[in-house]
């Protein structure tokens, strides 16, 4: 997309300052949010598209004001700059906080959990069966809340090629948002590296699977939500658009579920590693879904919408470049996956 495309997109005139071009950017981004036309599928399509377009313009434009495309620290020899680290490493079955950024992250053990939803369950949809019977075989840990906008700076600044402050919503305890799947890799890769030499042989820091989501959601329980069925259990322990006032909040101000994790429903949805599939039925060991695919997992619902959409089984999926300010992600010290 070149400059004047740009300008069009937005509905600017050639020459706005980058201040004026961000303000309708975030206009139009809200009026075309996915989350207003789930009712048509048409409309759906073209709110999608059009939130793709703008997300290039803003770049464009950012690149031109002299920001680059990511806005991140410029790297001065094409490497990243380590964080000095020292200690031992995690302890399986104990909780430890992540020494780089100050991240808390719960044990998580091994078990066994039957993954989606029953043809009985209010507000089901069919990709949510059929039901299949999970066995996690091996312990990993996962954040307790969504990854915050401290704590993604905190890496972010050291990695070539992320923005700094990405996020709509500010906050330093706010989940962080607008951020792609792809820019929850590099963010990964960097805590790897800055964290390299304290982490348990065979394990790394990623994006949990879907399957490894839904277990750490349920934690224990097979109801539609972690406390319960009905939609008004949801109060007291997530924000949707029921409660939210239309924003973000700070991580942990509601309870969390048995397993001591937070915001699993609500706040902002959560990238998982998976490429989007049908589930196999069955029984089946520590699945990672599609060996290739289009569109990445996201799970959890968020402050934009209904409670039936925060159950612990609902899917949802995108491309893993799309970015929104209802979308985050929770990061898993779990075994290495191949993709």
């Amino acid at each position: 997309m070149n400059l004047d495309e740009s300008y069009r997109v937005l509905g600017v005139k050639p020459g706005v300052s980058l201040t004026e071009a961000r303000r309708e950017y975030y206009k139009l981004l809200k009026f075309f949010h996915p989350d207003r036309h789930q009712g048509s599928p048409g409309l759906l399509r073209k709110a999608t598209e059009e939130t793709k377009k703008l997300n290039l313009a803003y770049e464009q434009l950012c690149k031109v004001f002299g920001r680059g495309k990511t806005g991140g620290r410029a790297a001065t020899d094409g490497r990243t700059k380590r964080k000095e680290t020292s200690g031992k490493a995690p302890v399986p079955g104990e909780t430890f906080t992540v020494r780089s950024c100050g991240m808390k992250m719960n044990w998580i053990a091994p078990g066994r959990f039957v993954m989606g939803s029953p043809a009985s369950e209010a507000g089901r949809s069919n990709d949510e069966g059929p039901q299949t019977e999970v066995t996690i075989s091996r312990g990993f840990w996962l954040g307790v809340f969504a990854v915050t906008q401290e704590e993604w700076k905190a890496i972010a600044e050291e990695a070539d090629g992320l923005k700094v402050e990405p996020s709509y919503f500010r906050g330093a305890r706010l989940p962080v948002e607008q951020v792609s799947w792809n820019e929850c890799r590099i963010w990964l890769q960097e805590l790897n590296a800055s964290e390299e030499g304290r982490l348990p042989q065979g394990y790394e820091y990623r994006l949990p699977t879907e399957a490894e989501w839904e277990f750490v959601c349920r934690a224990g329980t097979t109801t539609r939500f972690c406390c319960g069925e009905g939609d008004e259990v949801l109060n007291d322990y997530a924000w949707y658009n029921g409660n939210s006032g239309s924003q973000s909040h700070a991580v942990g101000e509601k309870k969390p579920n048995r397993w001591g994790l937070f915001d699993m429903h609500g706040n902002v949805w959560e990238w998982c590693r998976d490429w989007y599939g049908v589930f196999g039925g069955g029984k089946v060991t520590d699945p990672t879904g599609p060996s290739l695919g289009m569109k990445r997992v996201m799970r959890g619902g968020s402050w934009g919408v209904a409670a039936t959409r925060c159950r612990a089984a609902y899917r949802v999926w995108n491309e893993p470049g799309y970015r929104d300010y209802t979308l985050g992600f929770r990061v898993g010290l779990a075994a290495s996956c191949d993709r």
